[in-house]
């Protein structure tokens, strides 16, 4: 309060002790202004959470998808094996289902996660792109440069559409928030 002129704000809930320190690290040297802006953003995510934690959704429009490319190949990634787990909330954390991509890369029965499956939480997909391309016949050394790839990622709000696509090769993978 004394450097800013009001309180420092920061939303912990779900934060580690590192991603606290890290915000602190990286708002301290922060200008009035800034710290301002820093703060309401702040406020915005205090009030988000207590929100979501405060309001039940019976039947979210939310749903989860996933795309996969092959770009070694220029195609679509067919039949790559992919698993699906929630880590939290604890009450919830486990595998939910195995799945194999179609022709076109996506998942064939459409969204792995909707309605009230689809709940706010952290997330992981887990690809075997090293299986995938050993049946792909692609040059590969006898360990692969890149077997199961984990993608972590959360899910903040039930009526919003999360689509994570993959881009990979035997050597490279990348992924963002997809629409």
């Amino acid at each position: 309060k004394a450097k800013f002129g009001f309180p420092f704000i920061l939303a912990v809930r779900n934060a580690t002790k590192y991603t606290v320190l890290s915000s602190i690290e990286g708002r301290v040297g922060n200008m009035v202004e800034a710290e301002f802006v820093a703060a309401l953003g702040q406020v915005h995510k205090i009030a988000w959470m207590r929100l979501l934690a405060g309001v039940r959704i019976d039947n979210p429009a939310g749903f989860l998808t996933c795309h996969v490319l092959d770009t070694a190949n220029g195609c679509p990634a067919a039949n790559m094996r992919i698993h699906l787990k929630r880590l939290s909330p604890p009450e919830s954390a486990g595998f939910i289902a195995e799945y194999k991509t179609n022709s076109d890369g996506r998942l064939p029965s459409g969204p792995a996660l909707k309605g009230t499956d689809f709940q706010v939480g952290v997330y992981e997909w887990t690809f075997f792109v090293g299986d995938y391309f050993a049946s792909k016949n692609n040059e590969l050394t006898g360990t692969p440069f890149l077997d199961e790839v984990p993608i972590r990622f959360g899910i903040d709000d039930p009526e919003e559409h999360y689509h994570v696509p993959l881009l990979v090769s035997p050597w490279s993978f990348s992924t963002y928030r997809g629409s």
